[in-house]
């Protein structure tokens, strides 16, 4: 997972979460988001944990596998979750 796929809910003007549908976040997919791609790993210079998230539609989703594992430690974390309506 690149940090291009990083993904946060819509937001409303007032700072609350859209009641929108949540659209693919890969750039140039109109799809509807049904998973949640999450990645944590330990960034590269050692000084913390890095979480990657993407809101993606179940085809870029079927792309996804776990692309930081040289950064594997105890906590790491590569998880696929369906986004509940």
């Amino acid at each position: 997972m690149t940090a291009e796929r990083h993904a946060t809910a819509a937001l409303r003007p007032d700072g609350g979460a859209s009641d929108s549908p949540r659209q693919c976040h890969r750039r140039g997919c109109d799809e509807p988001a049904n998973f949640v791609v999450l990645e944590r790993y330990q960034e590269e210079t050692g000084h913390g944990a890095v979480e990657a998230r993407a809101e993606l539609c179940r085809g870029h989703t079927d792309e996804e596998s776990p692309a930081n594992l040289d950064g594997a430690y105890d906590d790491y974390v590569f998880r696929v979750e369906p986004i509940s309506e």
